[in-house]
């Protein structure tokens, strides 16, 4: 298993999201997902990169491939995103077109249409995603802005209402907005008690019907 690679870009082809890693004299290609290519185009040839990667092979797909993420937190999206049945990590390189926390939060929202935006997902498979990975993106779903991807929010004091409102701010929901959204979780949802379960519920009332 290569679960990393540190070494120096050689080649990196945007049309098919192709990477060339010189690692010691050893090049790998590595795919990069399309939510992480500006991140790669803006790297110059010789520069050294370091990728966190997933290696993966399997018996429909007896290849092997790396795929390449810039941060941790995206190599395990992109694990759990490829056990959805019909998404293989070619099809999911092309698809993940916007930030995790984004995607993320469309699917602990249920929000089907937002999911069909992104390339080669239509109705049936957005209706998948949501079906096999509702509930278990929250992590992923409360991450910070791109400038501070992989920290999750932290909660600001331990009562429950303000510590759902300080990580609703931590994804750039003004104070007014964030404190609207909570109240109307606890008065639609009262017997909540957990911080977990009160901004899933945040995330389903903001998806729309």
């Amino acid at each position: 298993m290569i679960t990393g690679l540190r070494g120096v870009l050689t080649r990196w082809d945007e049309a098919s999201s192709t990477s060339w890693i010189d690692v010691h004299g050893v090049t790998y290609e590595v795919l990069i997902p399309a939510f992480a290519s500006d991140w790669m185009g803006s790297r110059r040839h010789g520069d050294e990169v370091h990728l966190h990667t997933y290696y993966h092979v399997s018996e429909r797909n007896p290849t092997p491939v790396l795929i390449g993420f810039q941060h941790q937190v995206e190599r395990e999206f992109f694990r759990k995103f490829i056990e959805v049945p019909d998404v293989g990590p070619t099809k999911a390189v092309r698809a993940l077109t916007r930030p995790v926390s984004e995607i993320a939060r469309w699917i602990e929202g249920q929000d089907v249409k937002a999911l069909q935006q992104l390339p080669g997902i239509g109705v049936r498979l957005s209706q998948t995603i949501v079906a096999t990975l509702s509930g278990k993106l929250l992590q992923e779903a409360l991450l910070r802005a791109p400038g501070a991807l992989g920290a999750p929010a932290a909660p600001g004091a331990p009562d429950l209402r303000e510590d759902a409102v300080s990580a609703l701010t931590a994804l750039q929901y003004t104070a007014r907005e964030a404190d609207q959204a909570v109240v109307e979780a606890l008065r639609a949802r009262p017997e909540i008690v957990s911080l977990e379960e009160l901004l899933r519920v945040v995330l389903e009332r903001q998806a729309p019907a």
